[in-house]
This record gives C-alpha cells, structure tokens and sequence, in this order.
C-alpha cells in the first residue's frame, strides 16, 4: 500500500472478528515497530504480544475495576494486544514509544487489519496491583520497564469514515 494511502485510510477499529492473526503478518507489524525512530537511536523499547485470551480477561477485570467498567474489554475483542514499553529514566521513552506505536498501526493497516491505541494499561494505578504486575511480567515486560501504550490488532468487524479534520491547525512560517 501507498504510504499517503496508508496514513490517510488508517482508523481506529473497536470492533474485530474472531479470528487470529498470521505469525507471518504479526512478525511484519513487529518487525515495522522495531525500526521505528528513537531518541539518539538508543531503541530501550520493548514489545510484548499477548494473544492468551484468558490472560486478555484478567487484564481486562483488573482495569476495568480500577476504572468502574465493569464490561471493559482491554482489546475492544481484538485477538492480539502489542504491548509497548520502554526503560524506566529515559527521557525520550514516551516519544520513542509513541513513535513505535504508529508505526504499528500503519503496518497494520497496510496488511488489512485493524487497530487501536490502547493506553489504560500504562496507568500507575494498576502497577499497585500485584496480579496486574503479575501479568505485565508474565507477558514479558522486562522488569524496571514502563508500558508506554498498547495496540489492539485484529480484522475488523466494522467500516469506520474517516471524522472531519480541525481547521487552524497548521502554521506556516515562510
């Protein structure tokens, strides 16, 4: 797919059908995630797939809990979550994560699937959770790393337009 193409067609998707993505398009998403740019090029990143449904629940209960929703589903039903994180003391580490989420989400949408950025999971508030602590280690979160944000990944159930665009958002200085 074009890249001004994929840009302008990408969407935020919170519905997916049942049914699980290929090893060989998620290593692609994962693969596109890791050349993402970053701060001096240090790349302290780390990505976590979690595609253990069970796990995705308790996730889902734990956060839901802290958020008094007690429906929230943390992948909007999404058979893949992508777990962004980053090196605790990086001062680049938000950006850096922010960076490697989109290029997710664009390579998601070349492939024909949908995605959504999912950032509950990096709230303080669950970390006091030893079992949501407990999940983000098991899933491979390395240990004195911050989740930045997340990617639901899965085939879309839905056809979203895209919404209108704000005016006055550009500056030109010439």
């Amino acid at each position: 797919m074009d890249a001004i193409k994929c840009i302008l067609t990408r969407r935020s998707i919170r519905s997916y059908k049942n049914e699980p993505v290929s090893e060989e398009d998620l290593c692609k998403i994962l693969e596109c995630a890791r050349y993402a740019p970053s701060g001096i090029n240090n790349q302290e990143w780390h990505f976590s797939v979690v595609e253990n449904k069970k796990r995705l629940n308790e996730m889902s209960k734990i956060i839901g809990e802290d958020m008094n929703r007690p429906d929230y589903n943390v992948t909007y039903g999404a058979p893949v979550l992508i777990i962004v994180s980053h090196k605790r003391g990086n001062l680049l580490y938000e950006h850096d994560g922010a960076c490697a989420l989109e290029n997710i989400f664009l390579a998601a949408n070349a492939l024909g699937l949908g995605s959504c950025w999912i950032n509950q999971l990096g709230d303080e508030i669950h970390y006091k959770n030893p079992s949501f602590a407990g999940l983000l280690k098991e899933a491979g979160v390395p240990e004195g790393y911050k989740v930045i944000g997340c990617a639901a990944v899965g085939y879309p159930n839905q056809k979203v337009e895209a919404k209108d665009r704000k005016e006055n958002t550009i500056t030109i200085l010439r």
